[in-house]
């Protein structure tokens, strides 16, 4: 049981390795320094550490499935995005990780809604309050990020750049989060796929006895 719970922290032990890697290459490929970027990736690093430590309260292991999601996303998004300006140099990496988002979030948010009693639930509001939960966390990012752009003047919502382009300053926020409900479409796909594959077995197996 030791061993298993160790195990659950392997995810942050890699996230918290990957940060510290990006930061020292950061820390030699760019010149200026940049406080919030250090205080970014050192931060965002610790994220995955949500799930074992709601292992531990709650003494429910959380899959560890999950930390390992949160791991990669962190370090695509936060390490190579943010900091090692992934985003400006792969125009397509926001929407790309927005959609990975809504997979992972909304893996999260099915392995907790069947911890709190989701599975009692018909399936069809069981799958529609998946969808609705990462609808609102794709809606309270962007509320994030325009809280972020007033407070650092920063324009992360893109909103200065389509204006200065004539263009629409909501597309970018919109955009956002209809790519984050592909993600969780691809999540419905991936479990329809399972329990269809897993049917097939139950049937095979059947037959053979």
């Amino acid at each position: 049981m030791k061993k298993k719970r160790i195990t659950q922290w392997l995810p942050v032990i890699v996230s918290v390795l990957l940060a510290a890697a990006t930061l020292v290459i950061y820390s030699v490929v760019y010149d200026e320094y940049s406080a919030v970027t250090y205080l970014q990736v050192s931060a965002a690093a610790l994220v995955p550490a949500v799930f074992p430590i709601i292992g531990t309260v709650t003494k429910r292991e959380v899959p560890i499935y999950l930390g390992i999601l949160a791991a990669i996303h962190i370090f695509l998004a936060s390490d190579l995005g943010s900091a090692l300006g992934f985003y400006s140099l792969i125009p397509s990496w926001d929407l790309i990780m927005h959609g990975f988002f809504g997979l992972v979030f909304a893996a999260a948010a099915k392995e907790f809604m069947l911890r709190w009693g989701g599975g009692s639930m018909k399936k069809g509001g069981f799958y529609l309050l998946i969808f609705l939960s990462t609808a609102g966390a794709a809606a309270l990012w962007e509320v994030w990020e325009f809280t972020c752009d007033i407070i650092l003047d920063g324009d992360a919502q893109r909103v200065k750049e389509a204006i200065a382009n004539g263009t629409n300053p909501i597309a970018d926020t919109m955009t956002d989060i209809i790519v984050t409900l592909v993600g969780v479409a691809v999540f419905f796909i991936v479990i329809f796929i399972a329990k269809t594959h897993g049917h097939k077995q139950d049937e095979k197996r059947d037959s053979n006895s």
